[in-house]
């Protein structure tokens, strides 16, 4: 099996919201982000980041090759056609959620800010990963989920 690909994707609550009640199994993305999209692939890792709390907050598995899909409607914002399915690792709450620059030190994502403005960072998805921020989110979120789950 080939080393994964690591993801960006991004929700905020309402998106999140929508996903889980669309039962968590399909991401999509605008149909501008086609091409990139078709990178995707079974085995690969949406990294899932909550805009407005700015918070790791997912881990998804991808189970499927790229599709489009405007009929099947998941989200009322926009249709996100260029999909994928999925399976949820690992998800927190905004409450729970891993703080993104409690990372950031640590993340190659952010080593050529130009802007003090590190949200720029997250304005577009999916984007392509350095594997070492992966598999760092994918620890940090599965800690965070773990201590989620003995809290009082």
């Amino acid at each position: 099996m080939s080393t994964p690909t690591y993801w960006l994707c991004l929700f905020n609550a309402t998106t999140w919201q929508e996903f889980c009640d669309a039962g968590g199994t399909v991401m999509g993305f605008p149909e501008t982000r086609r091409n990139t999209i078709k990178r995707i692939k079974p085995g690969d890792y949406l990294m899932g980041y909550m805009t407005g709390v700015s918070k790791w907050m997912a881990v998804l598995e991808v189970t499927s090759e790229p599709y489009l899909d405007s009929d099947t409607k998941i989200w009322k914002q926009a249709s996100f056609p260029c999909r994928v399915k999925v399976n949820v690792v690992d998800h927190l709450d905004a409450e729970t959620g891993v703080p993104a620059l409690s990372l950031s030190q640590q993340m190659r994502l952010f080593d050529h800010l130009k802007s003090p403005n590190w949200g720029l960072l997250f304005r577009t998805a999916p984007r392509e990963l350095h594997p070492s921020d992966g598999e760092l989110l994918r620890k940090a979120i599965a800690e965070a989920h773990a201590i989620s789950q003995t809290a009082p």
